[in-house]
């Protein structure tokens, strides 16, 4: 059951990370920044790589941590059929 838990806790929080990287350009608009950053105004630049890269290191991180999470559900069902088995043998 705590692999179920872990799920939930990670689904909602990646879903906050996900919301969150892909509207930098929203906060970037509401708080103006000068500057440049490799050659471009910083309030274009940054809404843009943390939107395209942003959004692909979470979905490796997601894939990754969900992919572990998942294989511990399945250890869990695995020990408990087992376990269901033996006790009605």
């Amino acid at each position: 059951m705590n692999a179920y838990k872990k799920e939930v806790r990670f689904t909602v929080i990646m879903s906050a990370l996900f919301l969150a990287a892909g509207n930098v350009g929203l906060f970037f608009s509401i708080f103006p920044v000068e500057g440049m950053l490799f050659g471009f105004p910083i309030m274009y630049i940054v809404p843009i790589l943390s939107g395209w890269f942003g959004i692909f290191v979470l979905t490796l991180i997601a894939s990754r941590m969900g992919n572990r999470i998942d294989e511990e559900i399945e250890e869990a069902s695995e020990l408990e059929t087992l376990e269901r088995k033996q006790k009605g043998a």
